[in-house]
């Protein structure tokens, strides 16, 4: 499959008069995103699966996940969904063909992989040609403010307690690294607790073969 223009645009994420939630933020993501995905798809992380219940029912999900609780959750969800897979391994290391996928899923998954480059490397090399990548993550904050800072200081908690997430990943620097085209990029600050703003990250990236 082939995509063409990709229609919803990240802008709507935006709600007048205030912040969102992170979790508020995170379903508006999935609700106005994953539905334009369809063919092969592939949930890189895909954790607990909630990704999947956005897309359309005829999609075909590979769902990606290194932890085996996750995997043996997600392998007894994949068994009402007709197509759907689920492979134990991580994103650096994917053991699936080249180009085998129209479309992939990031959602808050580079914050916790050991390799960003190398992941988006094989995302790059399992999409099809005009295949797309969408991505939501939670990003570091500016350089040299308290917000990013603060980040770092709890980064070696919250790799050892939630899964390797660092809160402090340069993830667009990433993406612009990547061999991936970015063709919609927005940033929004979520509301965290006690007042904090957490920042965020949504994206479209394709695959263009010159």
């Amino acid at each position: 499959m082939t995509y063409t223009a990709y229609s919803p645009s990240l802008s709507s994420l935006w709600t007048p008069g205030g912040r969102p939630g992170v979790m508020d933020l995170r379903s508006r993501w999935r609700r106005l995103v994953l539905p334009a995905l369809d063919g092969e798809v592939l949930d890189v992380g895909a954790g607990e699966g909630r990704s999947t219940g956005s897309l359309p029912g005829s999609a075909r999900v590979t769902s990606l996940e290194p932890h085996p609780g996750s995997v043996r959750r997600l392998r007894r969800s994949a068994k009402g969904r007709r197509g759907a897979r689920v492979v134990q391994a991580r994103a650096e290391a994917m053991p699936l063909p080249d180009r085998s996928m129209d479309a992939a899923i990031c959602c808050v998954t580079l914050c916790s992989v050991d390799d960003q480059d190398r992941a988006l490397a094989e995302i790059h090399r399992v999409l099809r040609p005009g295949g797309r990548l969408v991505v939501f993550e939670h990003v570091a904050g500016p350089k040299g403010t308290w917000l990013r800072a603060g980040q770092k200081l709890v980064a070696p908690f919250s790799r050892a307690t939630d899964r390797g997430c660092h809160p402090a990943r340069d993830t667009e620097a990433a993406l612009d690294r990547s061999a991936l085209r970015i063709e919609q990029l927005v940033r929004i600050d979520a509301a965290g607790p006690w007042g904090l703003r957490i920042p965020h990250l949504a994206a479209v990236l394709g695959r263009v073969d010159r």
